[in-house]
């Protein structure tokens, strides 16, 4: 009776040792290899919960408050949660409404509810830059 054959293991580990290595060291009188910036890493997220069919969404998003406030904060990024798509992250926020934007540190605990003025963006926008200052890390 013959042994059955074993196959061989190609891992991960096997496919890195064939991906090409970055060159370490320059050849004399060779430029420099371009250095990168750092990654701006992003620390709060605004959270704007919205549907398709909500009318004080559309006036909200019409005024552009998220993308003055994103402007002027780069550490600052913005998630549109679309709730008839993830309506799990309704009850996991304690969101009842849409238009509902709520600031979050990284790990996503809830630092604040921007109070929205439909009628002024001004107004929402003087808001959401006194709430993200007072949750300045």
């Amino acid at each position: 009776m013959r042994a059955p054959r074993r196959r061989a293991a190609v891992g991960w580990a096997t496919a890195l040792l064939l991906l090409p290595l970055p060159a370490t060291a320059a050849e004399p009188g060779a430029p420099a290899p371009a250095r990168r910036a750092a990654p701006v890493k992003k620390q709060r997220t605004l959270l704007y919960f919205h549907a398709p069919w909500c009318q004080g969404c559309r006036k909200f998003e019409a005024g552009q408050v998220l993308e003055r406030l994103a402007a002027q904060f780069p550490t600052l990024s913005v998630e549109r949660v679309d709730v008839s798509e993830r309506p799990e992250l309704l009850e996991r926020h304690g969101v009842a409404l849409t238009p509902t934007v709520l600031l979050v540190d990284e790990r996503g605990a809830r630092l604040g509810k921007l109070r929205l003025d439909l009628a002024d963006p001004d107004v929402t926008l003087e808001r959401g830059l006194a709430l993200i200052r007072a949750h300045a890390p």
